[in-house]
């Protein structure tokens, strides 16, 4: 069981770290196409606003751009982490994995039609409130591993995200060269093919997920799990310091 659950997180991981090279293409695409009322030139905008906030260089607008885009989905998944994994203890680890699974298939299904900056945006934010499927594979290992064996559970969840962060990016660049035309300008949409795979990796692990995961939670009290889940979530959401240090 617990190769089911590596495998799961590794093509999940696969999926996940392929747009990150792909990133400074898709900002570029979406500044030369993006209508001036759009999306693009108002989180620019904002982004402009708190770079004279800070005192930053002209020439760190990008890297506060980039920073803030990926902050946003980390942020989310930051949130709906404690959530997911309350849920999972009332509810059962498989069936919440199966809607976070489905929810990141959609991201990217929307990522793929993504023709302006905004749908951009709105699949970058379900794919972040989607993410709770990470804590949930980290569970589930605890779950069906002994003491003597819960070393070698969470080895196997560390080794899954190295292969994935070093395979993952690698596919990304791939396709972000296969799109670059001779003129070193990428295709037009040239976005749909990468976001179409990562869509079919998802959906691979959907399947996956439904057939060969078993349940691994051992049942405890409705009472019990809804209390923790309550007491996380007033956690995230109240405490300034656990948000300041984020």
């Amino acid at each position: 069981m617990m190769y089911i659950i590596f495998a799961s997180l590794l093509i999940d991981l696969l999926a996940f770290t392929m747009i990150l090279p792909l990133l400074p293409s898709l900002m570029d695409h979406y500044r030369r196409n993006d209508p001036p009322d759009g999306w693009y030139n108002y989180f620019l905008s904002s982004i402009e606003s708190f770079r004279l906030l800070v005192g930053a260089p002209d020439r760190f607008s990008s890297v506060l751009f980039g920073g803030a885009l990926g902050s946003l989905f980390s942020f989310l998944q930051f949130l709906i982490s404690p959530l997911a994994g309350g849920m999972s203890d009332v509810y059962g680890r498989k069936p919440i994995l199966l809607i976070s699974m489905i929810g990141i298939a959609c991201s990217y299904a929307l990522w793929a039609v993504s023709h302006s900056f905004a749908l951009f945006i709105i699949a970058r934010i379900i794919g972040g409130l989607s993410k709770g499927n990470v804590s949930l594979s980290m569970a589930a290992m605890t779950d069906v591993s002994s003491p003597a064996t819960r070393a070698s559970g969470m080895a196997l969840v560390g080794i899954a995200f190295s292969i994935g962060f070093v395979v993952g990016p690698v596919i990304g660049a791939l396709f972000a060269r296969w799109a670059s035309s001779s003129s070193g300008l990428m295709e037009p949409n040239w976005y749909t093919k990468p976001a179409l795979f990562a869509l079919t990796l998802a959906l691979t692990d959907v399947f996956f997920i439904l057939f060969c995961f078993k349940e691994t939670l051992h049942k405890v009290s409705f009472f019990f799990c809804c209390k923790k889940a309550f007491l996380m979530a007033c956690m995230i959401f109240l405490s300034k310091q656990f948000i300041l240090k984020f």
